[in-house]
């Protein structure tokens, strides 16, 4: 028995055949209050205080070349943000007892196979398909339920139990696991 594989070596290796689509206006929402790496300050009612710092977004791109997972470029779009030391909430330790988890606020990506994805994150709550579930307050603001995300006390020591976005500013106010709000300083 012979098998011919000829057309599949007639691939075209043109640009435009894995040409990749720009990130929308409304995946480009999340990332607007994040043009430099920036510290927040959030203090609680309580005078607990956290600082955060969103790291500004960096971009990175791959491509997928094989018969069995199909010929693609992907484009992402992340900004990672991190607890400072002394901060209320931190991070939870990884499996090797030292070191603690990575965060992201918000993961885009966009394949020229027609796949894409937006995720948010927020001191462990976790939204991607749940993002239809968020409550748009007004042109700016976003409210984020942790009972209505994908996953919630994710990866951290304490958990949340909702925030707020805002398009300018980014997370402005949040409540924790204890009921106890956070705002912005």
């Amino acid at each position: 028995m012979t098998i011919s594989l000829t057309s599949c070596f007639n691939q075209t290796n043109k640009v435009d055949d894995y040409k990749v689509d720009d990130f929308t206006e409304d995946e480009l929402i999340w990332y607007k209050p994040f043009t430099k790496t920036d510290s927040v300050i959030f203090i609680s009612d309580k005078g607990e205080k956290d600082t955060i710092i969103f790291i500004a977004p960096e971009s990175a791109s791959d491509s997928t070349r094989d018969f069995e997972q199909g010929f693609s470029n992907t484009n992402y779009l992340t900004v990672v943000y991190e607890f400072s030391k002394g901060s209320y909430h931190q991070s939870a330790i990884t499996g090797d007892g030292k070191t603690r988890y990575d965060h992201w606020f918000v993961n885009s990506s966009k394949s020229s196979s027609g796949y894409g994805s937006v995720e948010i994150t927020f001191i462990g709550t976790f939204f991607s398909d749940s993002l239809k579930n968020i409550q748009k307050v007004n042109d700016t603001t976003y409210f984020f339920d942790s009972n209505k995300a994908d996953y919630s006390g994710m990866n951290v020591e304490k958990e949340i139990n909702n925030f707020t976005f805002n398009a300018r500013l980014g997370v402005t106010e949040f409540v924790d696991d204890r009921n106890i709000k956070w705002k912005r300083k």
